[in-house]
């Protein structure tokens, strides 16, 4: 089983490889100077459309006019699935994207060359007392038999949890709590589907255990039959909400000061939405149709902590979606060279 485990791995990163590689030559756009619609230069940057857990810092950056007001335009190109976000960076359809670190290493192994720019996401300090504001939750049926996490143990065949994609943040933390419960990780049939699906997929009986993030964590309540297991912050610590933005090397190379002037905007958007997390939910609420009670937590810097993303890589070892030996290091994933232009401004900090 463990020769066959190593081949699937090989035979998936060879499959991303020949994928990425043949999306690569097209990454290389040059963005040039435009004027919009006031006659104000900027840079109109492609990114896809958020109605998920990514859509509060463009959705506070547009309503702030702070990618205005920082010489950026966003181009929104509508809604791509998860496993199509990476090629569509690759392809030059979109310029924007992110993500987990051990998702962008996975990528980097398999040959896309996307590297991390900026922290986006982090897990709130334990001063932080509003469960909706940390990364994750695992949520059972309180009236179905895993009212625990020691019925994990005893529960018959396998567990169907709902996942976004597969080796992400669910595969990641999951991993990590089977292993502090003495369970395998073939204990877990993975179902993958957005958070709101899984949302009606729990409430219906057909998974398990559903894995929302913070913009599907009302809707889960409201089902009735929540019953939250664990959460990430429980599992991981302050590294389990960690997320970078990136952008192909290509793309940097050939436009770092329209990525260091999407930097300072979306930063300024990320400590607003953090500021204001009543407002921050109420237009997530309005412009992905369902009820919030609050978004991510989000870096206020852009700085980028390499232990944290570490624990990350690691993580994609541990789960077997990088195979030992697979050269890949932090410095391969990041880059702190536009980390200065997401400072926060002492003005902001006073009028805190």
């Amino acid at each position: 089983m463990k020769k066959r485990g190593k081949l699937l791995a090989a035979v998936a990163l060879a499959g991303l490889a020949a994928l990425y590689s043949g999306c690569a030559k097209r990454t290389g756009r040059i963005v040039p100077l435009t004027r919009n619609a006031a006659g104000q230069e900027v840079y109109r940057l492609k990114t896809w459309s958020r109605l998920d857990c990514g859509a509060a810092p463009f959705i506070v950056g547009d309503k702030m006019g702070f990618f205005t007001e920082t010489g950026v335009e966003i181009e929104y190109t509508g809604e791509v699935s998860s496993p199509q976000r990476i090629p569509s960076m690759l392809s030059g359809d979109n310029d924007i994207g992110g993500g987990h670190p051990n998702a962008i290493a996975i990528a980097r192994a398999g040959g896309a060359h996307l590297r991390g720019v900026a922290t986006d996401g982090i897990e709130p300090d334990y001063s932080e007392t509003d469960p909706h504001l940390l990364h994750m939750w695992w949520v059972s049926n309180k009236n179905g038999p895993l009212k625990t996490l020691d019925d994990l143990k005893t529960f018959p065949g396998k567990i169907k949890m709902q996942s976004i994609s597969r080796n992400q943040c669910q595969e990641f933390m999951t991993d990590v709590l089977l292993e502090r419960l003495g369970l395998p990780k073939d204990k877990i049939e993975y179902i993958l589907l957005p958070d709101v699906e899984g949302v009606l997929s729990l409430k219906q009986g057909l998974i398990d255990i559903a894995t929302p993030h913070p913009p599907f964590f009302q809707p889960i309540e409201q089902t009735g039959i929540a019953n939250v297991l664990i959460t990430s912050r429980e599992i991981v610590g302050l590294d389990a909400g960690t997320s970078l933005w990136a952008f192909t090397d290509e793309f940097i190379e050939n436009n770092p000061e329209a990525v260091g002037r999407f930097v300072k905007a979306i930063k300024k958007a990320s400590r607003w939405a953090n500021d204001h997390p009543e407002q921050t939910a109420k237009w997530t609420e309005e412009a992905i149709g369902v009820p919030v009670l609050a978004n991510h937590w989000y870096s206020r810097e852009a700085a980028i902590d390499e232990a944290g993303i570490e624990v990350w890589i690691d993580g994609a070892f541990r789960g077997g979606a990088l195979e030992p030996g697979t050269k890949i290091a932090v410095s391969d994933i990041i880059t702190h060279e536009f980390e200065h232009y997401g400072v926060e401004e002492p003005e902001t900090i006073a009028l805190r």
